[in-house]
């Protein structure tokens, strides 16, 4: 299976990754005790059974029988232990550690008080148990996440930016297979553990590739498939018969916004996040891709939340905008030219097609409240250690793609005080505010979905009003594949889910032949080869 990115990828160690593009790969590289079923509900993966116990605090999991990790070592309870462990060591930077704060001796194991984490225990070869301090209501989802899942015994019990990632998953990566900047080849793990799986014998991904380029190689039979296609492109393969019933849209999993890092000038004054957050006209936005793009005007997307006009969420209000940036002390006469803030804002943003060209929108609307942004186009994983790291960036897009189904995963990570590190810091706003925080801590805990939904609301609200982010759209991605890409339906958690995909060989011979796709069709489903 041959796909491809733009985009690139730092690392693909599952401690330490926290990048949408990376995780394609991770979820083709690490089993987990648990997964995300084709319905995205939590299932056991390496774990045979899972108990909770009554109270929601006891975790026990029983390990299938002779799983095997992609150098050929045995997988046991001893290895879940370590792999947790060394995820959520202090040297490990490690974004979604908090995550995972409830389980019992969190705080002292991350801090370095204690040698091992309390609440992780063997029970055997085959069992191990995880205690929580109190109830989560989200911890299995988040355990079904990439960051715990089991890696090798070569890989230790300390995070090493060295190590050859390895771990118990359908596809391992062999020495010399990863060239940085350039490509990924993972090869079909023989003892993974579902037999016959998986049926692809290989996935490459080729990176730094732009959606023309890519456009051009699905065309002539080069790619297998893509989901970076730009607006005009797709708009043409959707109106192409040939083309349109190999195409399936993403759920709407993602958000998007102008990240603004409140620790920095002048964004670390509310007035002036909000005079962005009323700047933007978000309409404006969404007909850049009017196919796939949704105006944002709150955090929550649809999946979590009732429509509510009386929602006091984010506006576009060009009058309000420029009150808000007289009472930052920055007033701005639109006629004139004269006032605003006296300094450039450096906008970074990495090259691919619609960011750059939200950016530039957001030049222009900005300039109407007398901000001025400049824009400075980097790659991909410089603008990721730019904008994690501390004190660095002043304003970049920010987006987000939900980890699991669960309201939490868009507050927890994106704007709890605990998802905040010097580096790597998921928290890219570096956004603080100690009612949310509480807030968010009781509504992890709160079991009945009622209340939990009133609390997220609240959230919602107060993270708007702050305004660390100026939310500016939903996306669903287009992701289109050649017609011998057979068993290939998109999973509700997991981009370009590829697992238990196959390539039907008669099939490719047709379209290789004439160098361009015909139009021939096969029917979905049946069995691999």
């Amino acid at each position: 299976m041959r796909l491809a990115s733009f985009a690139d990828i730092r690392t693909l160690d599952p401690a330490v990754t926290s990048d949408a593009l990376a995780a394609e790969a991770l979820e083709l590289m690490f089993a987990g005790l648990v997964d995300f079923d084709a319905q995205g509900k939590v299932a056991p993966d390496l774990a045979e059974r899972f108990e909770v116990s009554p109270d929601g605090t006891d975790y026990r999991f029983v390990l299938r029988a002779g799983l095997v990790f992609h150098d050929g070592s045995p997988l046991t309870a001893d290895d879940v232990k370590r792999s947790i462990e060394r995820s959520l060591a202090p040297d490990t930077p490690n974004s979604f550690a908090s995550f995972y704060d409830r389980i019992a001796g969190f705080e002292d194991f991350t801090t370095g008080k204690a040698p091992h984490l309390d609440g992780v225990t063997v029970g055997g070869r085959f069992v191990v148990s995880i205690r929580l301090r109190e109830p989560d209501a989200t911890f299995l989802s988040a355990l079904a996440m990439h960051s715990l899942r089991p890696v090798c015994p070569s890989a230790g019990d300390k995070y090493d930016p060295t190590w050859l990632p390895c771990g118990a998953g359908p596809f391992k990566l062999v020495a010399g297979n990863w060239d940085r900047g350039r490509s990924l080849l993972l090869l079909r793990h023989d003892g993974y553990h579902r037999p016959g799986e998986p049926y692809l014998d290989a996935v490459q991904w080729s990176y730094g590739m732009n959606g023309v380029t890519q456009r051009f190689k699905l065309e002539a039979g080069e790619l297998d498939g893509t989901r970076e296609l730009s607006l005009a492109d797709t708009a043409r393969f959707m109106r192409d018969p040939r083309w349109k019933a190999l195409g399936d849209y993403d759920s709407a999993r993602s958000i998007s916004a102008e990240g603004m890092n409140v620790e920095m000038p002048p964004f670390d004054n509310v007035e002036v996040r909000r005079a962005v957050a009323n700047a933007l006209d978000r309409d404006q936005y969404r007909l850049l891709r009017a196919a796939n793009l949704e105006a944002l005007t709150r955090v929550l997307s649809r999946s979590f939340r009732d429509e509510d006009p009386a929602f006091p969420g984010q506006k576009h209000d060009l009058a309000a905008a420029l009150e808000h940036m007289a009472r930052a002390g920055f007033p701005y006469d639109p006629t004139t030219g004269q006032g605003g803030y006296p300094k450039t804002i450096v906008y970074v943003v990495y090259k691919q097609g619609l960011i750059e060209l939200t950016g530039q929108l957001l030049q222009q609307q900005l300039a109407r409240i007398g901000l001025r942004v400049e824009l400075k186009v980097v790659s991909y994983s410089t603008y990721l250690s730019l904008t994690k790291r501390r004190g660095t960036t002043t304003m970049a897009p920010e987006g987000w793609q939900e980890d699991f189904p669960d309201a939490s995963d868009f507050f927890d990570p994106l704007f709890a005080s605990s998802a905040i590190n010097d580096e790597d810091s998921n928290n890219t706003s570096f956004y603080r505010n100690p009612v949310l925080d509480e807030l968010l801590v009781r509504g992890r805990k709160e079991l009945d979905p009622a209340t939990r939904k009133r609390m997220y609301d609240e959230a919602d609200a107060m993270v708007c009003a702050d305004a660390p982010w100026a939310l500016t759209y939903a996306y669903r991605s287009w992701t289109l594949h050649q017609p011998y890409v057979r068993g290939f339906v998109p999973h509700p958690v997991w981009s370009e889910y590829v697992a238990k995909s196959w390539l039907d060989r008669a099939a490719t011979a047709v379209a290789s032949r004439s160098g361009v796709l015909r139009d021939v069709r096969y029917a979905a489903g049946g069995a691999p080869p």
